[in-house]
């Protein structure tokens, strides 16, 4: 378990040196003598000399000029404002993995531009044109093609390996409630799934969504919940959120909603008929899984409103979408297995 944890704390660690790949310190050489002027590297063949010029070797004078090429290129990219309740964590982080890739790419074609393809050989700037450190019998150009390859492998694993590692963390025992609470608003899979719902989240109203929906969606999903914390939890978010975004962040919290939308894309319905269709038969299962309790004490009145719900939705569909489309989508609907935190999943369950 530890040795989960490490990997998933050292994966931000990693992309965070990526990320300040360009950012290195460019005084080691320009401190042999403190009135050398930053090289805008416009004019790289006289900047070149002035190194020399200086006393600068040529080693030093190129790695020199490397550095403020890197410096150059990272400004120019600017710094992504990571705002947690915006965006997923996974994907910042994937597109500065991009950003170090187009970004060593300038940095080569200026060096030729610079100096000639004969740079690429150059032992000094091993570290430019020969990345791969443990491939030496690659060709620079393989070993280019390598790190690039092994750096976007690296971009597809991050949120699952984000998401693996929170719940060991956790477990471990090592954070205060305070540190678990800000750790999961970040990594883990409910808030990625809310992110993933096309809301548009202020951060606080991200918060509360979140807290609404963690007693059931951060525990184990192996088992179903009961229908008063269920549905408490869906009112709660309707409050917060309000009807329109509530269903969104449901539909994407519904493993069902992927096979609804196969089939609307199918018949070419919008966006918005397709989230009003999954609100009816949201809708319907709330209303069938009240009629499931009230059987316990009343079969027949039990029975009599699951019917009625189901005749309804059917009803519903079948007026807003017609009923060729209606029953289809009910279909793909029906067919998939419903997850324990939803209501059909309650009444699957025996609960």
């Amino acid at each position: 378990m530890k040795s989960k944890i490490i990997l998933a704390l050292s994966i931000v660690l990693n992309l965070v040196a990526l990320f300040y790949f360009y950012s290195a310190n460019t005084t080691a050489f320009a401190s042999a003598d403190p009135q050398l002027p930053l090289a805008t590297v416009n004019q790289p063949h006289s900047h070149y000399a002035q190194l020399r010029e200086i006393g600068l070797s040529d080693t030093q004078a190129k790695m020199l000029i490397v550095q403020e090429l890197k410096t150059q290129y990272r400004s120019q990219q600017g710094v992504t404002e990571y705002e947690y309740w915006r965006v997923k964590r996974s994907q910042v982080l994937a597109q500065q993995i991009e950003d170090v890739i187009k970004g060593e790419r300038k940095v080569r074609t200026r060096l030729r531009v610079l100096f000639g393809d004969e740079v690429i050989a150059d032992q000094s700037l091993q570290e430019v044109f020969s990345p791969s450190t443990y491939q030496r019998f690659l060709s620079p150009s393989d070993q280019i093609v390598l790190r690039e390859h092994q750096l976007r492998q690296y971009k597809g694993c991050i949120a699952e390996e984000l998401a693996s590692g929170v719940d060991e963390l956790v477990n471990a025992g090592i954070l205060t409630d305070h540190g678990i609470l800000e750790f999961r608003l970040r990594y883990s899979p409910l808030a990625a799934r809310l992110l993933g719902s096309g809301v548009i989240f202020s951060e606080q109203n991200f918060r509360d969504s979140y807290l609404a929906l963690a007693p059931i969606y951060e525990n184990s999903q192996s088992h179903a919940f009961d229908a008063t914390t269920l549905i408490a939890q869906r009112n709660k978010l309707k409050q917060l959120m309000g009807s329109g975004d509530s269903v969104r962040i449901f539909a994407n919290l519904d493993s069902r909603f992927l096979s609804l939308k196969t089939v609307a894309q199918h018949y070419n319905l919008t966006e918005i008929q397709l989230f009003a269709a999954y609100k009816i038969i949201s809708d319907s299962e709330e209303e069938m899984i009240e009629g499931y309790f009230v059987r316990q004490s009343n079969p027949q009145r039990g029975i009599r409103m699951i019917r009625e719900a189901a005749q309804h939705r059917e009803q519903r569909l079948a007026d807003y979408l017609g009923d060729d489309v209606g029953r289809s989508l009910m279909r793909a609907f029906s067919s998939a297995r419903p997850d324990p935190t939803t209501p059909a999943g309650i009444l699957l369950s025996g609960y």
